[in-house]
């Protein structure tokens, strides 16, 4: 945060200590390393596909490109990210030449990344977003485990931190049979509570069903619940009776969705796996097999969850490579 600080970019600080631009841009964030790169006289070398890393008497000596040409360095910082999120250039390329300098590579998955759901009605609910609700994973009407937090819909099923927090224990269960999602839409009443607000509610006035539960959830989502019960989203709330009050709390409070899948790679904000860490020196983020070669970020086999993680391991262990080279080369 000092760096960009010094740097003219002014920082904020928002939920669970998550920070950013107060800009709000990743542009500017950009704009500050591009221009700390060229005020130190950085060469980049774009479109300089690598081909081959050549290494001799425990170093590395140079590195092929795919146009023939050869780089030489007395330092090497591997930086190519893992397999998610192709389109970006991070395509595990760098896990393959690790393997080929005989490094151990834990063989990558997917890991935070998208839950697919069943249901077709799935796609009427894409880009509603709950705040918070309780998340109860289910197999063979077992409960596995549950976390609370903000979820997302999509088109397709369901992402937003929490469930993307979730995603690489229910991949497992996959493995197992079929996985239920099972939501608590109102976490912080228990049901007896959530009937009293509904009784209020529905003393309040006498609209349709589907229009006063508006007023509590989203209307995609509303009509959705109501779909799965035999409540007519047109009745009028007097009309209600106990018994369908108490069909709705049951509801509210277990709403199941059929796990399908995960996402692909193409999706994933990271996938898991990555290069052996009693291999890497992390007092300077050194290969132990290979004095003058560096491995940083998502390369290393470092579960982390979704909320900014990444990025810092990529800040933190870029920054020890980077220190760890200059002392080196003062030497």
């Amino acid at each position: 945060m000092n760096f960009f600080h010094e740097h003219g970019m002014e920082t904020k600080v928002e939920d669970n200590g998550r920070v950013f631009p107060v800009t709000d841009s990743a542009r500017t964030v950009y704009e500050v390393l591009k221009n700390y790169l060229k005020d130190n006289k950085v060469e980049i070398e774009n479109k300089a596909e690598v081909k081959n890393i050549i290494a001799d008497n425990k170093k590395i000596s140079s590195v092929i490109l795919a146009d023939g040409r050869t780089l030489k360095a007395r330092s090497f910082i591997l930086a190519t990210g893992v397999k998610s999120r192709p389109d970006t250039g991070s395509t595990g390329d760098g896990f393959k030449w690790l393997k080929t300098l005989g490094h151990t590579v834990i063989e990558p998955d997917v890991s935070l990344v998208p839950i697919t759901i069943k249901e077709d009605w799935i796609k009427n609910l894409a880009g509603i977003t709950l705040p918070k609700t309780k998340i109860t994973i289910f197999q063979d009407n077992k409960k596995q485990f549950s976390r609370t937090g903000k979820i997302l819909f999509t088109h397709v099923g369901l992402s937003g931190p929490t469930i993307l927090n979730m995603s690489k224990n229910v991949r497992e269960l996959l493995n197992y049979g079929k996985v239920m999602i099972q939501l608590d839409l109102f976490p912080d009443q228990n049901e007896g509570e959530l009937d009293n607000i509904l009784i209020n509610l529905f003393q309040e006035n006498n609209k349709q069903l589907k229009n006063s539960l508006a007023t509590l959830l989203p209307s995609a989502l509303v009509i959705t619940l109501l779909n799965q019960s035999t409540i007519s989203p047109e009745i009028k709330c007097h009309s209600i009776t106990r018994e369908n009050r108490k069909t709705l709390v049951k509801l509210l409070k277990t709403f199941s969705l059929s796990v399908k899948g995960l996402l692909g790679t193409n999706k994933a904000i990271i996938t898991s796996g990555g290069v052996a860490l009693t291999e890497v020196n992390f007092k300077t983020m050194q290969s132990r097999l290979y004095d003058n070669l560096y491995i940083i970020g998502d390369l290393l086999n470092i579960d982390r969850p979704s909320g900014g993680f990444s990025l810092q391991l990529c800040w933190t262990t870029g920054y020890v490579a980077g220190n760890s080279i200059e002392v080196e080369n003062n030497k």
